[in-house]
């Protein structure tokens, strides 16, 4: 990284280091810089880097001063970056991992002692089933690491890796085009919840049912649905229409917990994650049956920008991280046999019992997660 004077103007980029003009420059600055580029605001940049919010003003200031450039204006409560500082990010992302590079490549390495914050964007399906068994691991094992989980509704996932706002996202598997990267990590079914107490259904049954809910049932009882946007429509539609048959849509949610809670609560439905259905249902006082039509499963990704192939607080957090606490997955496996003991004991064979699938340990899982290449 250097930087070079133009005309009384500095402007970055990545080549050898000039003595004289770092002399008289705060590198230090960069990291403010980067900060908020991250959080778009003051204060919360200050919390990431360790500093108070005049300090991060002030930083801010000289900054805007040798750049001769806002670089970042206030606007709907966050601070939006200029055009100029947008032409920054990158450069100075690049540099400040070069350095952590340089210093965090030692045979030494050890989370235990990092100080480091990972942003990941998912639904709360990713956050109940996922973040939460790796937390606790890492508040043991990497007290420093700080885990930010943002909702899946923010922004884009190849504009939000870029700009460096979140480093991982886990969704539904696709096809994404460089610099981004994506690692398959688990696979999920769907199943269809219903209240417990619900008076279409009989009031002896299991709570977990080898059965199909009945299709005309399925079809006349209102459904909640998934949705980030409001929609109406689903996958569950277009199974359906190909058995020429039809469901009424009564409400739209964007987070799954809220969905759970409702079916609950009311005479709806909803097409479900199987897991998290396996999870909820004895919480909630819900029932789990097999859906009436064929839906493919869904795959979830680990998605990452390829500047993090080689960066060594990811890669050295991953191998020191692999050897996650087994309750999460011996949970998770005591909940799946207890479904398909409960399906033997049943008497409802309306539909043929699929294919156990084997779910990837939680070790398997994170040691994924973790992997930058």
């Amino acid at each position: 990284m250097g930087l070079l004077a133009n005309n009384g103007k500095s402007t970055v980029h990545m080549g050898l280091i000039h003595a004289m003009n770092l002399a008289g420059f705060d590198l230090n600055l960069l990291l403010v810089f980067h900060a908020m580029m991250t959080e778009r605001h003051a204060t919360r940049a200050g919390h990431r880097i360790g500093l108070s919010q005049p300090a991060v003003s002030a930083a801010l200031n000289r900054l805007r001063s040798i750049f001769d450039d806002e670089l970042f204006i206030r606007q709907s409560g966050e601070m939006v970056p200029t055009p100029r500082a947008l032409g920054l990010a990158e450069p100075i992302r690049e540099a400040l991992q070069r350095v952590e590079a340089a210093l965090a490549g030692s045979p030494h390495f050890d989370p235990a002692t990092m100080r480091r914050d990972f942003t990941v964007r998912g639904v709360d399906y990713v956050s109940y089933l996922l973040i939460a068994p790796m937390m606790a691991r890492l508040s043991k094992s990497a007290p420093e690491i700080v885990v930010r989980c943002v909702d899946a509704q923010i922004g884009s996932v190849p504009e939000l890796l870029q700009a460096g706002r979140i480093d991982f996202a886990i969704e539904v598997m696709h096809q994404l085009e460089d610099p981004v990267r994506s690692q398959f990590l688990i696979r999920e079914r769907y199943v269809v919840i219903i209240a417990a107490q619900h008076p279409d259904i009989e009031p002896s049954g299991q709570l977990f049912s080898q059965a199909a809910l009945d299709l005309d049932l399925y079809c006349k009882l209102p459904h909640v649905l998934h949705s980030f946007i409001g929609g109406t429509t689903g996958n569950v539609d277009s199974a359906l229409a190909a058995v020429n048959r039809r469901r009424l849509v009564g409400l739209s949610m964007p987070h799954f917990f809220s969905i759970a809670e409702t079916v609950a609560r009311s005479e709806m439905i909803a097409t479900f994650p199987e897991r998290m259905a396996l999870r909820l249902a004895p919480i909630l006082g819900l029932r789990v049956y097999e859906v009436p039509v064929e839906l493919a499963p869904i795959s979830l990704a680990l998605i990452w920008h390829r500047r993090n192939d080689e960066t060594p607080a990811v890669r050295g957090f991953g191998s020191k991280s692999s050897n996650l606490p087994r309750a999460s997955a011996d949970a998770e496996q005591r909940c799946s046999k207890g479904r398909l003991n409960e399906r033997s004991h049943s008497d409802k064979t309306a539909r043929k019992p699929r294919g156990k699938t084997r779910s990837p340990s939680m070790n398997a899982l994170w040691r994924s997660l973790w992997r930058s290449g």
